[in-house]
């Protein structure tokens, strides 16, 4: 009697795991479709949106990262030149 019930339930247990991966199965699938055109339109906007950056990088920041170096270069020179001149300047005077 003991071997039966145990049979009994070991079969009704693998049904019910059954029953319960396909209404998982079955609830996955309609949660994606769901979510699937949010997900599509996220990745364009994420796609337009890199878009937009590489042209605000490529026209706006590269220029004046470029002038701003440049700008750099010269105040270093200015002050590298007028440096020298006042240096110059003050030894011929001590002497």
């Amino acid at each position: 009697m003991l071997e039966q019930v145990r049979d009994v339930v070991i079969i009704v247990s693998g049904i019910m795991w059954l029953v319960a991966g396909l209404v998982f199965t079955i609830t996955m699938i309609a949660i994606f479709h769901k979510v699937s055109p949010t997900l599509d339109a996220a990745r364009d906007f994420f796609t337009d949106l890199k878009s937009v950056s590489s042209l605000v990088t490529g026209r706006i920041v590269k220029p004046l990262a470029r002038g701003a170096i440049f700008a750099a270069g010269v105040q270093k020179a200015i002050s590298t030149l007028s440096r020298h001149t006042h240096g110059k300047g003050k030894s011929n005077g001590n002497r």
